[in-house]
């Protein structure tokens, strides 16, 4: 069968003979990624009658208007579409080989932690949380595939081991069937917005407007001006609990994760690492008898201010670095963004996910801000 497709494609298609059990593409628009996607899965069915193949996405209108379209599309113009059995209920497509192709949504729980599947294909995936990834790729025995526009870093990903993974980069200048006058749209955006220049023309990282904070710079060392600290603490179990060294000096803040962990027990991780019983940690103080059980264990432990838009001030007014080992600071610092609705950027809105460092650094530098800055009385207390 001949298939009429671009670069992208072709070097899919290679990534899915290849070894490598993650295949990342990531891109800017129009470059074909969804479409070369549909096809390579497509050709892959034909030529293994075991296919089995599940095409994901956060939210399934979501995938109805775009993949599983898409997937339709490509099917009627390789002229199959009729010779494939199409479930329209449980959104499942047979080929006449008995290869198969599954269409679900992450919010499906029955799906999303139900049956195994020899390859995945996550669209989007800059959608889906880490434990719905998880959940996907314990499920999945041979590959997954994912797609997305680098607007913000996904977690996940940057969690996956380099030496399994390979990446696709693509532009919609790998696109050469691509209307003209789309691509001078896409081009435009140098001039109207740079920053989406960035991401969907280049296919580039960018700190785009919805970021609540620029990038901070990372250092290899800590200044040796940064004499005092705190600690700022977010609980968590499923979501990790994080501790984060925050050092300030004036209106510099130079931070430090000391835990970023999921499944512990705070008093036993500050006994392992030594915390110190006499330096204040700012405390979300949801969790009180975590709060309890510490403070029961000799630790400082203060309640945090958990005014958000507040504590997005205060961090906004300082001079921000970050320990070059803090990767973890980092990458949610990129991912940290204002909801957009309607193509409008909520300033009041955050996206609440992948955000504990996030939330301990705010608890630590609004009490840093209201009560020990240098040349203030460094007795006073905070609430408790």
């Amino acid at each position: 069968m001949e298939v009429k497709g671009t670069i992208v494609f072709e070097k899919n298609w290679a990534a899915l003979q290849s070894p490598f059990r993650f295949v990342e593409n990531r891109g800017g628009s129009r470059s074909s990624k969804t479409w070369s996607l549909c096809q390579c899965v497509i050709l892959d069915c034909l030529a293994d009658p075991v296919a089995d193949w599940s095409i994901v996405r956060k939210t399934f209108p979501a995938l109805r208007a775009t993949v599983m379209r898409d997937m339709i599309t490509v099917l009627s113009d390789m002229d199959i579409y009729n010779h494939v059995s199409h479930n329209k209920t449980e959104h499942v497509i047979v080929f006449p080989n008995g290869a198969r192709v599954e269409f679900f949504s992450v919010d499906n729980e029955q799906k999303l932690r139900g049956r195994k599947r020899r390859k995945c294909w996550v669209n989007e995936c800059n959608d889906l949380w880490s434990e719905d990834f998880v959940q996907l790729n314990m499920r999945t025995t041979e590959k997954i595939v994912f797609d997305y526009n680098p607007s913000e870093v996904v977690p996940w990903i940057e969690d996956l081991p380099q030496e399994e993974i390979t990446i696709i980069h693509s532009t919609y200048k790998d696109n050469p069937f691509l209307e003209r006058s789309i691509a001078n749209q896409i081009e435009d955006l140098k001039r109207t917005d740079p920053i989406l220049y960035d991401i969907y023309a280049l296919g580039l990282h960018a700190t785009s407007r919805e970021n609540v904070y620029q990038m901070w710079e990372v250092l290899p060392e800590r200044p040796a001006r940064f004499k005092k600290y705190c600690y700022g603490l977010d609980f968590g179990y499923v979501h990790p609990l994080a501790l984060i060294r925050i050092w300030y000096h004036e209106n510099e803040r130079y931070y430090e994760e000391v835990i970023y962990e999921s499944y512990v027990k705070p008093n036993d991780k500050f006994e392992e690492l030594g915390i110190e019983k006499d330096v204040e940690i700012i405390c979300d103080h949801a969790r009180p008898d975590l709060i309890a059980d510490l403070r029961a264990d000799g630790y400082y432990c203060l309640n945090a201010n958990k005014d958000v838009q507040a504590g997005i001030t205060v961090v906004r007014s300082c001079i921000n670095y970050v320990s070059k080992d803090s990767k973890n600071i980092q990458r949610e610092n990129k991912a940290y963004k204002h909801k957009k609705i309607h193509g409008e950027i909520r300033d009041k809105e955050i996206h609440k996910r992948n955000d504990d460092a996030m939330d301990a650094i705010r608890y630590g530098d609004m009490w840093i801000s209201k009560y020990s800055i240098d040349g203030m009385d460094e007795t006073l207390s905070f609430d408790i």
